[in-house]
C-alpha cells in the first residue's frame, strides 16, 4: 500500500506549460521584427554580389575577346534564344527580371542567334525592383570601358518599396567599366 501512496509522477502540469509557451511567445515577437531584417539585408547582398560577379565576369571577357562583350537585362533569360529587352520589364522592375552576358560576334549592337551567351541570371525573386537608371545594357570595350557611358557613373539602387531605405543598396559602375556598392539606400554614386 504504500506503493501507491509515494507514486512518482513523471512530465509537467498544464500550468507548467502554458507559462513556457507564454515565454515563448513572448520572445517570438521581440524576434521576429530582427530576423526580418536580416532576411531582407541578405536578400540584397545576394542580388548584389550576383549583379556585380556577372558585371566582372563580363568585363573579363571584353579584355580577353578584344571587346564585345554585352550585359543586358531580360525578362527570359533562361529561354532557348533569349533576348534583350528595353522596356522596364514587367511590373516596371528592369534587371530584377534577370540578365544575359553575351558576346556580340557580328558587332550588330543587338543580340543575334549566332551571338554566344556566356551567361544567364534567372529573375532575382527575393527583391522587388532594381532601378534608378534606364541603362538597358552594359556594353564593355576592348579596354574594358563601358562604351554606353559617355562620362560620369552608372547607378543602380537594389531594393524597392518593399524594403526598409537603409537595408537598400547603390551600386556604381564607373565608365572604367568597375562597379563598387556605394552604400545604403541613402548613399548616391557622387559620395
Amino acid at each position: 500500500m504504500s506503493n501507491i501512496l509515494h507514486s512518482q509522477h513523471r512530465g509537467f502540469t498544464l500550468i507548467e506549460l502554458m507559462v513556457v509557451l507564454a515565454i515563448v511567445a513572448i520572445l517570438s515577437t521581440i524576434a521576429a521584427p530582427s530576423l526580418r531584417s536580416i532576411i531582407q539585408t541578405g536578400a540584397i547582398a545576394s542580388g548584389v554580389n550576383t549583379f556585380l560577379a556577372d558585371l566582372r565576369f563580363a568585363r573579363s571577357e571584353a579584355l580577353r575577346r578584344g571587346g564585345g562583350v554585352v550585359m543586358c537585362r531580360s525578362d527570359a533569360p533562361l529561354a532557348t534564344s533569349p533576348a534583350c529587352n528595353t522596356g522596364s520589364g514587367p511590373g516596371g522592375n528592369g534587371w530584377v527580371s534577370g540578365w544575359i552576358v553575351y558576346y556580340d560576334a557580328d558587332s550588330l549592337n543587338g543580340r543575334s542567334s549566332s551571338d554566344p551567351i556566356l551567361r544567364r541570371q534567372e529573375p532575382l525573386t527575393s527583391l522587388d525592383s532594381i532601378g534608378g537608371s534606364s541603362t538597358t545594357s552594359i556594353v564593355f570595350t576592348a579596354t574594358g570601358r563601358l562604351r554606353s557611358l559617355s562620362g560620369g557613373t552608372l547607378s543602380l539602387q537594389f531594393g524597392g518599396p518593399k524594403f526598409p531605405i537603409p537595408t537598400r543598396r547603390m551600386v556604381c559602375v564607373s565608365v572604367g567599366g568597375r562597379g563598387r556598392v556605394a552604400g545604403d539606400g541613402y548613399a548616391s554614386c557622387a559620395s
